[in-house]
């Protein structure tokens, strides 16, 4: 397939060709018209960045992509009432001026210190995991150790029992599918409807039990985040409460699942990550990160008539801003498929430079930086089972349905030596 015709709804089947095609289309044209996903291209590193600074046209709200799959107003109003109020409250569909402003009061909760309050549970999960991992020696590795870190680390963040962790795999497709990944149609929007619902009775319980709390923890923070003396709305918190749900489980656990089929792929990297030193491992999980390309795309609506670039956008047409293909610039990062984990981290994009800069990027690093350290030391490498990977269908944040392994635990001396 040429790369002029890339086909974003082939991603399961297409696997790590659709970063291949995006470097070749970034070679081609950076900015490109798809006639076949009726929508813009961008690739290249530096009109990727220029449009995340906010300074054009573009619109954060993805609502027009939800509507177009339900184009009746009466319809919506009808069948997703509750879809449509929740995702206009969500950060990542919002424009300033309320974007700041909600961004503002939101980042009382996701800081640094509600971070480090979690890493110690974190690395409990994390044991427990590559435990099970070595017990089992031969396994499903998404299921045993990709999901099951950051579904724990983030039901425990948002307050829920373990007991919602077999519904948090259902409640993450119906909310990314809803949102317009994998082949949205209103059947799905249907099941999106009763997912938001379902979350939101459950989140409304916890916020109920934490009202006038002192605690530390995530929806007690939220509750008692201010600026100005301006608060959130209970549906504000709901709302972001389900983002924060969905995206804290599935980036992380994709992420931990493509970095890791990475490292055993490749015994030489597996053995240099295990020698970085603590205060160098966020710069080399980071470069894992931008060469796996698991964050692909953000979305993006013209929101009036503009050139750029000598291109000319018109106001409703979709941006597709590639991640994944900026972060493999070669005009920006010397041998940009190579994974060198001193490479300066400066230029990376995979968690949204500007406006939306992804505001979990704290708890996430604190997760990564903990378990890919741990999954060196504890093991020796790992062997991939399958003859062919099970990709997911998203495009957004891409990852594997399944990936079975086999590890070699190191001996205790070999341990020891290290």
């Amino acid at each position: 397939m040429s790369s002029m015709q890339i086909d974003f709804s082939q991603a399961k089947h297409l696997g790590n060709k659709l970063l291949e095609q995006l470097d070749e289309l970034r070679e081609q044209a950076p900015i490109y018209w798809s006639d076949k996903q009726n929508a813009w291209i961008v690739t290249g590193h530096e009109p990727v960045i220029e449009a995340f600074r906010g300074e054009l046209p573009l619109s954060a709200n993805r609502l027009p992509r939800i509507f177009s799959f339900m184009p009746d107003p009466a319809e919506r109003e009808r069948r997703i009432p509750y879809v449509m109020q929740t995702f206009s409250r969500m950060l990542l569909n919002l424009d300033p001026p309320e974007q700041p402003r909600l961004r503002q009061l939101l980042m009382k909760a996701f800081n640094r210190h509600v971070a480090e309050f979690y890493r110690p549970y974190a690395r409990e999960v994390i044991a427990d995991a590559l435990d099970d991992a070595q017990k089992q020696g031969e396994f499903d590795f998404i299921e045993t150790v990709a999901r099951k870190i950051p579904s724990r680390v983030i039901v425990r963040l948002m307050g829920l029992t373990d007991d919602y962790i077999p519904r948090l795999r259902y409640w993450a497709w119906a909310t990314l599918s809803g949102a317009g990944g994998g082949g949205t149609t209103k059947d799905i929007l249907d099941e999106t409807e009763k997912a938001f619902h379902e979350m939101r009775a459950a989140f409304m319980a916890e916020i109920e039990k934490r009202r006038g709390s002192t605690a530390n923890d995530f929806i007690s923070s939220l509750l008692s985040a201010q600026v100005n003396g301006e608060k959130l709305t209970d549906e504000e918190i709901v709302a972001t409460c389900i983002m924060s749900l969905i995206a804290g489980h599935d980036t992380t656990g994709n992420t931990i699942g493509l970095g890791s089929l990475t490292l055993a792929r490749d015994p030489k990297l597996w053995n240099e990550l295990r020698g970085v030193a603590p205060e160098e491992q966020l710069n080399a999980i980071m470069e894992l990160q931008r060469v796996i390309g698991m964050s692909t795309t953000q979305g993006r609506v013209v929101s009036s008539d503009f050139s750029w670039r000598g291109h000319d956008f018109k106001q409703g047409q979709i941006v597709y801003l590639m991640v994944a293909s900026a972060n493999r610039d070669p005009k920006v990062f010397d041998q940009p498929l190579q994974v060198d984990l001193q490479r300066s981290q400066q230029h990376n994009a995979t968690f949204g430079p500007g406006l939306h800069h992804c505001i979990g990027h704290l708890l996430a690093k604190m997760q990564l930086t903990e378990f890919f350290p741990a999954l060196v030391q504890r093991f020796d490498g790992m062997d991939i089972l399958d003859d062919q990977l099970d990709w997911g269908t998203m495009i957004g944040f891409r990852g594997l349905q399944s990936l079975h392994v086999r590890v070699h635990p190191r001996t205790v001396r070999e341990a020891a030596v290290n």
